[in-house]
């Protein structure tokens, strides 16, 4: 296929993607982040400090993730 037109990489294309896709998975790890908060401040539970620490290593670990794909990619 890199035969037929020449100059372009289709794998240049595939490492954007990547990267905007796990773009917008950190915003949906942000995201999750706050209706946490928000559930946990409606509803009296037992365990909301571990729902807390759960979405919030969520978040640092989607973070994380995208940055070594930057970096990687």
């Amino acid at each position: 296929m890199e035969a037929i037109i020449t100059g372009f990489n289709i794998w240049i294309i595939v490492k954007v993607l990547a990267v905007i896709v796990l773009g917008m998975y950190v915003i949906f790890a942000f995201v999750i982040t706050r209706q946490v908060k928000i559930m946990t401040n409606t509803l009296t539970l037992t365990f909301e400090s571990v729902v807390k620490f759960l979405a919030f290593i969520h978040l640092v670990f989607s973070i994380l993730v995208f940055v070594t794909a930057i970096i990687v990619l």
